[in-house]
């Protein structure tokens, strides 16, 4: 239904990986652990990721302000359209910290023998607060997914 192609910029992307290195040298030292678990290390990639901001351009196709979900393709119910262009509006305007937080919890859930599954309404409010802050702490964000997957 909706097609999306993404322009990743690679120094930031290069820069974001220096960023979780540093993170998790950072948890490795003040914990004196040569080997900070899971949950840190996808902390301190969320937080790698979502500052620095990787996508610099989001393009759909159709453009959303043309979809018409009442006109979707065959096999496809109305619903699936409408449920398909609010995924796409929402990363639209939140595409860095969906993709950040997107990733960051794929990561941690390789880890998890039973990983929590998560609403969409959690992924929408965990966007709006990525985007509301440019400096949450990798401590903040590894307490997240530990909190998340110990639920």
């Amino acid at each position: 239904m909706l097609s999306c192609a993404v322009t990743v910029d690679e120094d930031r992307l290069k820069w974001a990986h220096t960023e979780y290195q540093q993170g998790v040298s950072e948890f490795s030292i003040r914990l004196d652990s040569g080997d900070p678990d899971h949950y840190k290390r996808c902390g301190a990639l969320l937080r790698a990721l979502y500052r620095i901001k990787p996508i610099t351009v989001v393009e759909f196709d159709p453009p959303l302000d043309e979809f018409d979900s009442l006109f979707a393709p065959v096999g496809v119910s109305y619903s699936d359209a409408e449920y398909a262009l609010s995924l796409g509006r929402t990363f639209k305007l939140y595409h860095n910290e969906m993709m950040s937080f997107g990733y960051a919890y794929n990561v941690c859930t390789m880890y998890e023998e039973n990983p929590v599954a998560i609403s969409d309404a959690y992924i929408h409010t965990m966007c709006a607060y990525l985007s509301s802050s440019d400096n949450l702490s990798a401590d903040s964000l590894y307490m997240v997914f530990k909190s998340l997957m110990l639920a």
